[in-house]
Order: structure tokens, then C-alpha cells, then sequence
């Protein structure tokens, strides 16, 4: 679309796009696995050079996926960290992380995946904790790990969290960009700081069982424009202009 400014409304959101190359825009967003399946609008509006309105519509279908069910038993005095209190304060940490928007892709190419060891826990399964009714889904992937593993970053960007969270242990996020954050949780060490510029492949932290977690693994995350992602499905394509 060749304008002077674009943006993007979907699902009650409104995204500003980046120009990547004279008069042409774009951008990407995501759709997690508790959006309501149905058909929603999607609506980009901007500005033609001659200073007309720019406004151009059609219709997204977004399709039920049945997701199974995993429950999860916590060991004694885990049970707190699922305390409302807790789970809201990190969720606003995030959302305040997540808010970022860096008009630049750093990453080039699929990400990688961040360890080489099965996956124990794919994304988007509902979660029932101790028998409970299910509350919530897998926002992430979860890697089978041994404490002291050593995990990688998914692609080319720059810290934007290093540090403990009281549910997602020591944890590591990465701004690669465009509203994309990969991140790395439950680690038993840290290598890397906030503000460092890291490459896909170069080693963030080591597995661990840190926070709300039953045993050492690695919970990885995509966050595309504040939502989670399936950050697999980042592996087998480029998602780029």
C-alpha cells in the first residue's frame, strides 16, 4: 500500500505499521489460542501521497482448535505463586515489557528452536492445577531439561529483561523487534543483561526449575504485539515483508 502513514485495527486493536521501503508498510500481529473462533474485521487505514484517506477492509476467519487438557499436581507450597496478586503483578511487568514496539525487524529467517531436547508441553493445551477446573492455557513450549542445560536465543535482537518473575522463575525476554519478543523462563543462571545485543544461536541462561515450576525444563514463549504466539510455528517459515 503506498501512503505516507498506515495502521492496522483488528480484534479492537489498533497497530501502527513500519515503512520498509518508500511508501509501503507493514507489519505483523498474532492471534492466540484464546481469541473466540469467528469472523472478525481487519481494517488498514493510512494516508495516499495526494493526501486522500487510505481505508481497506475484509474479513479474517479464525477457527476453533481443540486444544487437550494437562494437569499439572504442584509440589507443597507452590500453591502460592498461583495466588491472583502474584500472577496480576507479573502480568503487568510483561504487558509493560510486551508495550515496546522498535519499528526494525532484527531477526532474519525462521527462529530457532532454543534447545535441542524433545518437547514435553506444546502451546495452547488447557492448564488445570491440582485438580482444579482449567484456569488458563500453555501460553509457551516447554523442553524437556536437564538443571544446567544450556539454552540459546531463538534470533537475532536485544535484551529486554534479564531477571527473576515470581511465577516464570529467572527468566530472559528478547526484543527482536516489530512488536516480537521471544522469552526464555524457570532458568537456574543468567548470561546475559539487559540492553545486550544477542545473535540467534548465542547462549542466554541454563535450565532450571526456578518459579511455578514441577521440575527443571525451559518454557518458551513468542509474544507478537502483546500475545502469545505458537512460537514453533516461528521455526518452520520467515515471517517477514
Amino acid at each position: 500500500m503506498q501512503a505516507t502513514s498506515a495502521s492496522l485495527s483488528f480484534a479492537g486493536r489498533v497497530y501502527p505499521l513500519a515503512e520498509w521501503a518508500p511508501g509501503a508498510w507493514w507489519t505483523i500481529i498474532g492471534a492466540g489460542a484464546d481469541l473466540e473462533p469467528g469472523t472478525y474485521l481487519m481494517t488498514l487505514t493510512g494516508v495516499a501521497p495526494d493526501g486522500s484517506p487510505i481505508a481497506i477492509s475484509y474479513s479474517v476467519a479464525v477457527v476453533d482448535t481443540p486444544y487437550p487438557v494437562e494437569e499439572i499436581f504442584l509440589p507443597p507450597g507452590q500453591e502460592q505463586l498461583l495466588d491472583p496478586s502474584f500472577v496480576q503483578s507479573e502480568l503487568n511487568l510483561r504487558a509493560s515489557i510486551f508495550a515496546a514496539f522498535t519499528p526494525e525487524r532484527r531477526w532474519s529467517g525462521p527462529f530457532r528452536l532454543p534447545m535441542s531436547s524433545p518437547i514435553t508441553s506444546p502451546y495452547g493445551i488447557g492448564r488445570s492445577y491440582n485438580g482444579g477446573p482449567v484456569t488458563d492455557y500453555h501460553h509457551g513450549t516447554d523442553f524437556l531439561a536437564q538443571e544446567g542445560d544450556p539454552v540459546y536465543a531463538s534470533a537475532d535482537g536485544v535484551v529486554a529483561f534479564a531477571g527473576p518473575l515470581s511465577v516464570r522463575g529467572n527468566s530472559v525476554i528478547i526484543d527482536h523487534g516489530m512488536g516480537v519478543f521471544s522469552a526464555y523462563h524457570h532458568l537456574s543462571q543468567i548470561d546475559v543483561t539487559q540492553g545486550q545485543a544477542v545473535v540467534a544461536g548465542q547462549q542466554v541462561g541454563r535450565a532450571g526449575s526456578t518459579g511455578l515450576a514441577t521440575g527443571p525444563h525451559l518454557h518458551w514463549e513468542i509474544v507478537v504485539r502483546g500475545v502469545n504466539v505458537d512460537p514453533v510455528l516461528w521455526t518452520y517459515e520467515a515471517y517477514e515483508p
